[in-house]
């Protein structure tokens, strides 16, 4: 059953786009199926019901270093 959430990823590279899916209520076999024309497709069980977050590297500024010491 899978469920499409549209992204905005103009301001992203498309590359680096993550996503968190959680399930709401009982445990489910939640999975992206796809990320690409500016979607991010979800599949899982017969009626899915689960939270989900969307990461990404913006592509509009220089990237961020990090410095360890």
């Amino acid at each position: 059953f899978p469920v499409t959430i549209l992204v905005v990823i103009k301001l992203v590279d498309p590359d680096s786009i993550t996503v968190e899916l959680t399930p709401i209520g009982r445990q489910q076999k939640l999975y992206v199926k796809d990320i690409s024309n500016n979607q991010v497709v979800a599949g899982g069980s017969h009626t899915p019901s689960y939270f989900y977050t969307v990461y990404g590297e913006r592509c509009d500024v220089e990237k961020l270093e990090v410095e360890i010491g």
